[in-house]
């Protein structure tokens, strides 16, 4: 059995892989080991606080954590590119139609920047061969940081080779219970949200803590969301119908921020409800 830990590092993966590289007896009474490793996904367009915290994770743990990247998500999208060089737009942009109505584009940059490449990697990890049946007699398993009170996320593997896990769950923890582990364990650190820098599926609290984190990183969104609609002309605009938005009221991302941080936060978050889990726990 080959056994992966698909690391998001955001709350609840990172504290998965601290209880695991404990062998936290909760854990070892399921039969959750120590994983054969933890395994990052590089967009190449994480905010900075993102990078300094896999960093400092990667020193705590007992087991190894690899990085992989299928590409670099900031200049394949303003190519108008996906990772294998087609011409599609694979972000999850909020649209207004020239008809006046609402939309959103496909998502699949989860899948071709996160997925893909973490299954790529286990997959030869655990004895597999590009283009061969999966040995028989090998097993794999991937461990996913979904919480309890996120149980929507939790979704079956769509390879036959792997089984998906979520240890958080089997152990009843939910996304507080871990912040709040987190805390008493690590006093004083900061426990950041991992979403890559142009997510659309930030909540507007999400967004403020991006602008207050690591303001360089939220100006670069801010600018990016601009830049989509600044000419018809650019690679990303030809291949679109509309008018595209980092933001889900379909509005210019610092003109709406700003209005919320004046009036208080207050609303659903898109990114619980969409997330498969690979990306931003």
């Amino acid at each position: 059995m080959y056994r992966a830990l698909s690391l998001g590092a955001g709350a609840q993966s990172s504290v998965l892989a601290l209880l695991l590289s404990r062998s936290d007896p909760r854990l070892v009474e399921l039969g959750y080991v120590k994983p054969d490793i933890a395994i990052f996904a590089d967009t190449g367009w994480e905010p900075e606080y993102v990078y300094s915290h896999l960093d400092w994770l990667e020193e705590q743990l007992t087991y190894p954590l690899i990085r992989v990247s299928d590409g670099d998500l900031k200049t394949n999208l303003k190519r108008g590119l996906t990772v294998s060089g087609h011409s599609f737009v694979d972000v999850p942009l909020f649209m207004i139609g020239k008809d006046g109505k609402k939309g959103m584009l496909r998502r699949q940059c989860t899948y071709h920047y996160k997925i893909r490449p973490i299954y790529r990697r286990v997959r030869v990890l655990a004895g597999g061969k590009r283009g061969r049946p999966f040995p028989r007699g090998t097993h794999a398993e991937m461990w996913l940081g979904i919480s309890l009170d996120e149980m929507n996320r939790m979704k079956p593997s769509r390879e036959k080779w792997v089984q998906h896990r979520w240890p958080l769950v089997d152990i009843g923890m939910t996304r507080g219970d871990c912040i709040e582990w987190f805390e008493s364990e690590y006093p004083g650190r900061h426990l950041p949200r991992s979403a890559c820098v142009i997510c659309p599926f930030r909540s507007d609290e999400h967004w403020i803590e991006l602008k207050r984190a690591e303001p360089s990183s939220y100006d670069e969104a801010v600018a990016f969301d601009s830049w989509l609609r600044s000419s018809t002309q650019t690679p990303v605009r030809k291949l679109l119908k509309g008018r595209p938005y980092l933001h889900v009221s379909r509005r210019p991302l610092d003109s709406v921020l700003a209005e919320r941080e004046a009036e208080g936060l207050n609303g659903s978050d898109p990114f619980n409800n969409e997330c498969d889990g690979i990306c931003g726990v």
